[in-house]
């Protein structure tokens, strides 16, 4: 059985994985962001999808899931950068043994 792979995963697999890094003893920030802003992304797309049937308080809540994940997304790309900046830092502390 072979998998679409234009297929993304679901909301509960973005959930379920949120929940296994959140279990983690060390949970990493930046995997924990991008699972959020797919769930925000998805979330986002499945009510615009319903737009015709949406209330006031429906497109206000949608508003306020763009600005959430417009935060998500700020936060991600500095996580990344603070990253990009540890990276080198690290490789000078511990220099890698050559044989």
């Amino acid at each position: 059985m072979e998998l679409d792979k234009s297929l993304k995963p679901t909301v509960t697999y973005h959930l379920f994985m949120y929940r296994v890094e959140l279990a983690r003893r060390n949970a990493r920030q930046l995997r924990l962001s991008r699972t959020k802003i797919e769930i925000t992304d998805e979330l986002i797309s499945k009510t615009v999808r319903n737009l015709k049937t949406c209330s006031m308080d429906d497109l206000k809540a949608v508003n306020r899931e763009l600005q959430f994940k417009r935060k998500l997304r700020s936060n991600v790309s500095k996580l990344r950068k603070e990253a990009k900046k540890q990276q080198p830092q690290q490789q000078q502390q511990c220099p890698q043994k050559q044989d």
